[in-house]
């Protein structure tokens, strides 16, 4: 499959978004408009329509029908740079024979993003392309950590949970280090209607280490943590999201 790629503003995006008829932008996007009045806005908004009718095309509406309607999807989000402040927002799908990544670039606060950029290529390539989006990190040195999970953990976090744990010292000092990236990659089946959180997803944190390197954690029963070079990582994603894809069920015509 020869891959295609377009980008547009994070308005241009929106407009495209609300044609295929949502209102909620695919998490963990997030745009705000600048202008200050209505009247801006609207102008802003028939300035980007304006472009999009030059460039629309039936390629560009049945990758935007994949990404309202994808058999799996997985969202990526985390932070990194100084004080954590540049926000990594990836969204990919899988829609039968189309995969289809959106990268948001960093907007001008950390709470909304900028330009959206889509790219289209072979399902099977989404979990590659997704690790090359993430910051460069070597794998971690440590041999990692591997604890059981009270079972009056309730709805606590993984680590909040785990610290409790027996080795709640080792747990302390292991993922008490000073960190250059941390984020959240889950996978789902279908797509997202709305932003109403769902409880369907295979969820993987990432945390990169000064001095270290990346590990990927995983909670369930148990909290593990392991070193995770680039090739762990996309292993690890492509297994999430074939088990979506497996999750997903679609009408047959």
């Amino acid at each position: 499959m020869t891959t295609m790629q377009w980008q547009f503003t994070g308005l241009e995006f929106q407009i495209l978004w609300e044609a295929v008829g949502r209102d909620r932008l695919p998490y963990p996007l997030r745009f705000r408009p600048a202008a200050d009045t209505m009247n801006e806005l609207t102008a802003e908004r028939r300035r980007a329509g304006a472009h999009l009718s030059a460039v629309l095309d039936d390629r560009l509406h049945h990758v935007l029908g994949a990404l309202a309607n994808p058999d799996a999807r997985v969202e990526v989000s985390g932070f990194h740079g100084q004080k954590m402040s540049t926000v990594t927002r990836l969204h990919g799908v899988v829609a039968g024979d189309l995969g289809v990544l959106l990268t948001q670039l960093p907007g001008r606060t950390v709470d909304c993003g900028s330009d959206v950029v889509f790219t289209v290529a072979r399902p099977s390539a989404i979990p590659r392309m997704l690790v090359d989006h993430l910051p460069t990190c070597p794998a971690g040195s440590e041999r990692g950590v591997s604890i059981e999970r009270p079972k009056t953990a309730g709805r606590q976090s993984f680590l909040s949970s785990a610290a409790g744990a027996r080795g709640s010292e080792e747990v302390s000092r292991f993922f008490g280090r000073e960190r250059t990236s941390i984020g959240e990659v889950t996978a789902y089946p279908g797509g997202a209607v709305d932003s109403r959180p769902t409880d369907d997803g295979i969820t993987f944190h990432w945390y990169d280490y000064a001095g270290d390197g990346r590990y990927i954690i995983t909670a369930g029963e148990t909290v593990s943590a392991r070193g995770a070079s680039a090739e762990v990582t996309e292993a690890e994603i492509a297994r999430n999201l074939d088990s979506a894809l497996r999750q997903s069920i679609r009408p047959r015509l």
